[in-house]
């Protein structure tokens, strides 16, 4: 038991390091990052982590304060502020689904009113996919799904690495005329937020 407890203090020991450290050797290609601004909504699209994630690499940037978290916006929450920027974090989960009791279909067109809202409001999209292909799966699956109703209506699309092994990504950004930018590992998305937060 001990054992176990030592590796897993160790495991958090190295997770907690990569996020202070990965600053220093983030590589970032692709397009230029775009300028983004505040209010900041940060939520996600298929019920996945992602969103959470999204919410701690941006708090751990230390580049931004306006900013909030959502995890199923509908048109009525995106008019309580007047938020300039929508970061999405791609990837579903069964499990996230089952949590909120809803079906993907469900999820999707929530996704597709909040994206026609904020499109209206003129609101600056990022789509971000940074989990991988944990969290892309098959043709028509839901994380397909969720790409789908996100990433073609993006004024800028933020991936990962290996989440763009198959450049489904790339596919969209040219297909769409979006600007592509490609984070060597999921915890450049830090580096990404400072310098779109720069002065």
């Amino acid at each position: 038991m001990k054992k176990v407890k030592i590796f897993a203090i160790l495991l958090l020991f190295i997770f907690s390091l990569s996020l202070f450290t990965t600053n220093v050797y983030a590589e970032i290609t692709g397009s230029e990052l775009p300028k983004a601004h505040t209010p900041l909504l940060i939520t996600n699209a298929g019920q996945g982590p992602g969103g959470k994630m999204g919410r701690l690499l941006v708090s751990r940037s230390e580049a931004v304060e306006d900013y909030y978290y959502l995890a199923e916006p509908k048109v009525e929450d995106l008019n309580e502020k007047e938020y300039k920027t929508l970061m999405v974090m791609i990837g579903s989960s069964a499990k996230g689904l089952g949590a909120s009791g809803i079906t993907i279909k469900e999820e999707i067109e929530r996704l597709n009113n909040m994206i026609e809202e904020a499109k209206n409001k003129k609101m600056q999209i990022l789509a971000v996919h940074i989990e991988g292909e944990a969290r892309r799966g098959k043709p028509g699956s839901a994380n397909e799904q969720s790409i789908d109703a996100i990433a073609p209506y993006a004024d800028h699309i933020i991936v990962a690495k290996a989440s763009n092994q198959d450049e489904r990504f790339t596919d969209i950004a040219e297909e769409n005329e979006i600007p592509l930018t490609i984070l060597d590992q999921p915890m450049d998305l830090i580096e990404a937020v400072k310098i779109m937060y720069s002065e």
